[in-house]
């Protein structure tokens, strides 16, 4: 009975990390700035993200040569970002790469960033 029990525990929390791993983030807080699509993002999604990153930092982020599923969650993406502050890129990603990398970009506003800028795999 306590296998049954310690085995029922594993799979369940094997189950969330990999639902917590799929997640879309994103922040927009004061040193960094930074977004990460995963298989699991919709368009939903993407649309309050950018408008809260243009609200919040002045970046603009241009998703709309990216496609999606019927049910809403991305297929291939097509990320344009603009920082305003001289930093900006494209982004692309197709849906069979999604197993292997997320696709996003991060701007690191600190004085002395090691890496101020990227965008791609994530």
């Amino acid at each position: 009975m306590k296998r049954i029990i310690l085995f029922l525990i594993c799979i369940t929390t094997l189950s969330c990390a990999k639902t917590e791993a799929g997640k879309t983030t994103y922040s927009t807080d004061s040193e960094k700035a930074f977004l990460i699509i995963t298989e699991n993002t919709t368009k939903d999604e993407l649309t309050k993200i950018a408008t809260e990153f243009k609200l919040v930092r002045n970046i603009d982020i241009d998703f709309t040569e990216t496609t999606f599923y019927d049910d809403g969650k991305v297929k291939n993406v097509n990320l344009d970002v603009d920082c305003n502050d001289g930093y900006k890129g494209v982004a692309k990603n197709f849906g069979t790469t999604f197993s292997l990398n997320n696709c996003g970009f991060q701007r690191d506003y600190s004085k002395n960033a090691e890496k101020p800028w990227s965008i791609g795999s994530m």
